[in-house]
């Protein structure tokens, strides 16, 4: 053999022991294991371009809790209104005025108001008469009371013109027993002075009202108008001279005479209406 090949030879197998402990101290790497470690793998795996991992959103804050709303303050208890004063009692009690266009109507009390008509019946004393004006008869401290005058002359003193009337304006009357203190005071003391007893307080009341419903006091009228009043049983007697006491509107005494014959009633023409004393 040639010397040239024989050191080629020697060569080779040289390099070959030298390499067999070498690769036995570091085995071979297969190319699946490279390709995880190498720059072929995939970008997306390391690289910067890996999607963001989106922020967790924010715990939305707790709404806060609204106030309670105040509790509205307890209404004040409203005052407990006064009880009127009880009427006083020491008026006699009379049967009362009754109306109907019969002629029959219930008795009159103080808790049993009796509308009347113009002209309808009513009973003064026992004995039915017309009384010519309308209203509320409600009076038991006598024994009936009426109106005799007509109606239209009534209308007339009371300032009722014609075209007041043809446009509905009607006179009224009231008749009710008097509870006013002051007013009975008044009365008694004229009494007494002119030695007079009182037998009952009566109030007679005129008033006009129109067709609105408009009310009017007359306390005055221009002509006289005629009244009968039912006298209570304990004076309607013949030895007892019976009169009306009033006071008009100017504060003067009026006192009227009794114009008819019969003992259980007094009838009177009177201007001034408001309240009167039944004087004997």
């Amino acid at each position: 053999m040639k010397k040239a090949t024989l050191t080629k030879i020697i060569g080779s197998a040289l390099a070959v022991a030298l390499c067999v402990p070498i690769l036995l101290n570091a085995p071979m790497v297969s190319s699946a294991a490279e390709s995880s470690v190498s720059g072929n793998v995939p970008d997306d795996s390391v690289s910067g371009n890996v999607p963001d991992t989106p922020d967790t959103p924010d715990t939305p804050d707790t709404p806060d809790t609204p106030d309670t709303p105040d509790t509205p303050d307890t209404p004040d208890t409203p005052d407990t209104p006064d009880t009127p004063d009880t009427p006083d009692t020491d008026e006699p009690s009379g049967s009362g005025s009754s109306g109907s266009s019969s002629g029959q109507g219930t008795s009159n009390t103080a808790s049993n108001a009796v509308s009347v008509a113009a002209n309808h019946t009513v009973s003064v004393a026992g004995r039915n008469v017309a009384s010519t004006v309308g209203g509320v008869y409600t009076a038991t401290a006598v024994n009936g009371v009426a109106i005799s005058t007509p109606v239209a002359s009534v209308s007339a003193a009371a300032g009722l013109s014609q075209a007041d009337i043809d446009a509905g304006t009607n006179v009224k009357f009231y008749v009710c027993n008097s509870y006013n203190k002051e007013t009975k005071k008044a009365l008694s003391d004229v009494a007494a002075a002119a030695g007079k007893n009182i037998a009952a307080y009566v109030n007679f009341d005129l008033y006009t009202i129109s067709k609105a419903g408009v009310v009017t006091s007359v306390k005055n009228t221009s002509e006289p108008v005629t009244l009968t009043v039912g006298l209570p049983a304990r004076i309607a007697k013949g030895e007892n001279t019976v009169s009306l006491l009033c006071i008009d509107k100017d504060g003067k005494t009026v006192i009227l005479e009794d114009t008819d014959t019969d003992p259980r009633t007094v009838t009177v023409n009177t201007t001034v209406f408001g309240a009167f004393a039944v004087i004997y």
